[in-house]
């Protein structure tokens, strides 16, 4: 089957042709004089350039992926200012500017390959971990603008905006073979073949798979001899499979990935008992058609079909083992199609308009579970369990970028959303009666010497609920997510090679779900706020010696004015890279703080199987500071290219803070009384991973 889609993938990429300009630079050997040309896509729909976005952007290259061995784009993520991660041994979860609530689904920043939306449409995923469609060596970029996005990119693009910039095919002009091991026995083999052909016609395929049988692992809370004393064995592996293709030719463009993960899950859910069988399996795939054309002189033109397909499957054994109803088997599925039309006008002196429609139909958002018997066959004992909901959404949107003076710009956006929702579970679909949503953004740029530019934003955004968010008994109730977003930065060159970029944000939410702490009520018209300053220096050597630093303070409260979970008040991190032995090898060196944070309150259930807060905040975690060193080698003369990065370095203890739903339980799948819970998971001690490359020239 895997062949099989790998043929499939390589004759859909090679019926398609597509055009996008070959980046070949690399941004991190640019001055920043030079920086200043380089684009950006991005920030306002449009190429831009750095300087002229109305965010202060921050970009990893594909040197910087090497330079320090990331592995999955949590790890470039991680890299950035103002972003962390959260990984509970099913999933990494992204935060940003004080907001990253473990175990929450639904990604409230934009998660875009090259332009395209690649969260699925049951549960809002970004994907960022092995279930990601792109393995690390395709990616030519990685960039996050900060603050909303809905005036461009609408639905979701509700905190931030991440765009990954793939290769093209004559980033390689060769056939590249990969062999890796890392910690825990785990091995990844890949093959990527990359041309640019005469005719100007550009191809990428690219296919790897990821095998790991995982950890044993000890939880301490579980330590009793009926669990085994607290050692779960063999429900932490891994297996993975991707396909990429990426196919160019003049003004026609085609993509489509798949990728396919297994895990095990090691951590005991609600009514799953300790050390048994719980896995899940991700399987997206997506295709993305553009066409750029050029309508009069002063008017271009880009069309963009797409389609995606998400599958998630889940099995679980309950804690209380019985033949007849011992498993619970979950199978979701979801698909979607939209087209996106817009324009770029530059008629009107010191004008750049772009102007489009979108229309988007999420045509399945479909979940369904039934217990199963102990030789895996459908009992549907309580009966099965269906839901289906629909959403289509008609989008208009439009920006004026506005040359005022030499030093004085102006960004204006506004896009109008018309969504409709069904909740089609009981045969007939029934409306959910979202309004229409109109996301503006005011952006100010001042410019008033070369070195210096001064931004200021004002942005509103909105998220609907996903389909896995709604609440089965009431569809109706729950509202979307709306977002008012403030930002002052500041870029200013101390010289040639060294750069400060400095922001102070402010952010307020509404309409939030929450459970009310007194007695556990839903909540769906929560606010909560955030804000806080960044500050970031980079810095270039002559001999090639670079780094990158930066600092984030913030402050998120939730709706009931607590410290938000999960939420560092401050993060720190370094990155300093350099040549080693003439040149020969590179040496990248890490350093990554995560500050003291809240972990989840202690909660108990009441007798509607409510949670209800007994103990609020919760815990609080100290602290924690990590190192990372990697050795890289370019491609020799023969080919042959290598990566060796050992991560936690002094093998420090992190404690991530545990999503809601990891309260304890006994084996039977009842709440320990006393308010016990589990709040965080202990993360991995020092891992090493091997990378070895050979390059069979074309």
């Amino acid at each position: 089957m895997f062949a099989l889609r790998s043929m499939m993938l390589a004759v859909m990429c090679v019926m398609g042709q597509a055009h996008a300009e070959s980046n070949e630079t690399d941004l991190t050997n640019l001055p920043f004089e030079q920086l200043l040309q380089t684009e950006v896509v991005t920030a306002s729909r449009l190429a831009k350039q750095v300087s002229d976005s109305p965010a202060a952007v921050s970009i990893v290259t594909a040197d910087d992926i090497r330079t320090f061995s990331y592995r999955s784009l949590a790890e470039v993520l991680n890299s950035m200012r103002g972003l962390y991660t959260t990984y509970d041994r099913r999933y990494e979860y992204l935060g940003g500017r004080g907001f990253g609530s473990p175990g929450d689904y639904a990604g409230r920043i934009m998660l875009l390959i090259d332009g395209y939306a690649a969260q699925d449409n049951l549960f809002g995923q970004l994907y960022l971990d092995n279930s990601g469609m792109l393995d690390m060596e395709t990616i030519d970029r990685v960039e996050y603008v900060p603050g909303t996005g809905g005036a461009t990119y609408g639905n979701g693009a509700f905190l931030g905006i991440v765009n990954v910039i793939t290769k093209n095919g004559n980033d390689f002009n060769s056939l590249q073979v990969s062999g890796e091991a890392g910690s825990f026995q785990t091995y990844k083999r890949r093959a990527t073949f990359g041309k640019q052909f005469e005719n100007g016609a550009n191809l990428l395929l690219s296919a790897s798979r990821l095998t790991s049988p995982g950890q044993n692992l000890y939880f301490p809370y579980f330590d009793q001899p009926n669990n085994n004393n607290g050692i779960t064995v063999g429900h932490d592996g891994e297996g993975a499979k991707r396909l990429f293709c990426k196919f160019q030719f003049e003004g026609l463009s085609v993509e489509s990935g798949y990728s396919d993960r297994t895990k095990g899950i090691p951590f005991p859910l609600r009514e799953s008992g300790f050390n048994k069988l719980y896995k899940g399996d991700d399987n997206s795939q997506f295709l993305s058609i553009k066409y750029d054309f050029d309508l009069v002189d002063q008017i271009k033109g880009g069309s963009h079909l797409y389609r995606g397909v998400y599958n998630f499957s889940e099995l679980r054994e309950f804690g209380s083992v019985s033949p007849s109803d011992q498993y619970i088997r979950k199978q979701n599925r979801g698909t979607w199609l939209g087209f996106d039309q817009k324009f770029v006008m530059t008629t009107f002196k010191n004008h750049t308009l772009v102007f489009g429609s979108e229309y988007r139909d999420n045509k399945q958002q479909d979940f369904y579970s039934v217990d199963q018997n102990s030789m895996f066959i459908d009992v549907p004992i309580y009966g099965e369990e269906k839901y289906s909901y629909q959403n289509k959404t008609l989008s208009f949107y439009a920006t004026d970028e506005v040359i005022l003076t030499n030093q004085f710009n102006a960004n204006v956006g506004l896009r109008y959303d018309r969504p409709e929702s069904f909740d089609c579970t009981s045969g007939t679909c029934s409306n959910l009666d979202y309004k229409p949503h109109y996301s503006p953004r005011f952006a100010f740029i001042y410019t008033p010497q070369t070195q210096t530019t001064f931004k200021l934003s004002y942005s509103q955004a909105f998220r609907l609920p996903t389909a896995y968010e709604l609440p089965k008994s009431n569809s109706s109730i729950l509202k979307p997510e709306r977002v008012a977003a403030t930002e002052l930065a500041v870029i200013h060159d101390l010289s040639d090679r060294t750069r400060l970029t400095g922001s102070v944000y402010s952010y307020h939410l509404k309409d939030l779900h929450y459970n009310q702490s007194t007695n556990g009520t839903d909540i769906y018209d929560g606010s909560s706020s955030s804000y806080g300053f960044e500050l970031q220096l980079d810095r270039t050597w002559e001999d090639g010696t670079k780094i990158r630093t930066s600092g984030a303070f913030q402050n998120a409260r939730d709706p009931e004015g607590n410290a938000l979970v999960n939420s560092p008040r401050q993060l720190y991190k370094i990155n300093l890279s350099a040549p080693l032995i003439h040149t020969a090898w590179r040496g990248g060196f890490e350093v990554q703080y995560l500050g003291r944070r809240i972990a989840n309150p202690i909660t108990n259930p009441d007798s509607n199987d409510n949670f209800v807060i007994v103990a609020n905040p919760g815990r609080q975690l100290g602290g924690t500071t990590l190192f990372n060193l990697t050795l890289s080698s370019p491609k020799n003369k023969n080919g042959f290219s290598g990566i060796f990065s050992i991560k936690n370095v002094t093998n420090r203890k992190l404690e991530v803070v545990s999503p809601k739903e990891f309260n304890a339980s006994d084996d039977s799948g009842n709440y320990i009384p006393g308010g016990a819970v589990i709040d965080t998971i202990t993360m991995d001690g020092r891992t090493f991973w091997l990378q070895l490359n050979y390059d069979f020239g074309l």
